[in-house]
């Protein structure tokens, strides 16, 4: 029996160990996903509420796109902290899409204070979901008890509910065409008011990339 064959797992996990679990544990959708014939686009959602772009399961997520891609699975991600610049430009280009794919991503930003007390959450399908630390702590230094789901459709509609809460309190990362055809990542007028084109809040000095 592997890891996640149980219904309920929930274990304190050193911080070092987070990557390779939240691999792991999304790898064990994927492959479920794989062998699911006319999986419905509920089916092939993944929704995320986590620290930043550089949480685990983030990370994990965005190393298993190649696979996601070829599923035709579907992302619905907030972040508390839009840094760094670099991870955040990876997202970006899920969302903006290019001229021969079509964006399989949609961003907010957990801007309010409020919602880093929130914990971070991944709902994968219809019934796997895992649950993390508060989005106020680092999960990249801290060890922490997660909770992973497998085969529970009510732990994952419950998840999906928070999910969605906290979805309609986040502010959608926007787009806008450029001159020469570019585009690049914009946020509401007040929050890019003092900072230079295309930067992104949060990473002071960091500018997101665009395409030309």
């Amino acid at each position: 029996m592997s890891f996640f064959d149980n219904a309920r797992q929930s274990r304190f996990v050193k911080h070092e160990e987070k990557l390779e679990n939240a691999s792991r544990f999304a790898g064990f959708f994927l492959d479920r996903l794989s062998v699911v014939e006319n999986a419905t686009i509920e089916q092939r959602t993944v929704t995320l509420i986590a620290r930043s772009p550089a949480s685990p399961a983030a990370r994990a997520l965005f190393a298993a796109l190649h696979e996601a891609r070829a599923l035709d699975v579907r992302f619905q991600l907030s972040f508390c902290k839009l840094e760094s610049a670099e991870l955040m430009s990876g997202w970006m280009d899920l969302c903006l899409g290019t001229a021969a794919a079509a964006p399989i991503a949609e961003l907010r930003w957990a801007r309010h204070p409020g919602l880093s007390d929130a914990h971070e959450q991944m709902v994968l399908g219809l019934a796997t979901s895992w649950h993390g630390d508060s989005m106020r702590r680092d999960s990249e230094t801290r060890d922490a008890f997660e909770t992973y789901e497998t085969f529970n459709t009510e732990a994952a509609r419950r998840a999906s509910h928070a999910f969605n809460g906290i979805w309609r309190m986040c502010e959608p990362v926007v787009t806008r065409p450029m001159t020469r055809g570019a585009v690049a990542p914009l946020l509401p007028h007040d929050v890019l008011a003092p900072l230079a084109p295309g930067a992104i809040p949060g990473a002071p000095g960091a500018t997101a990339s665009t395409r030309h």
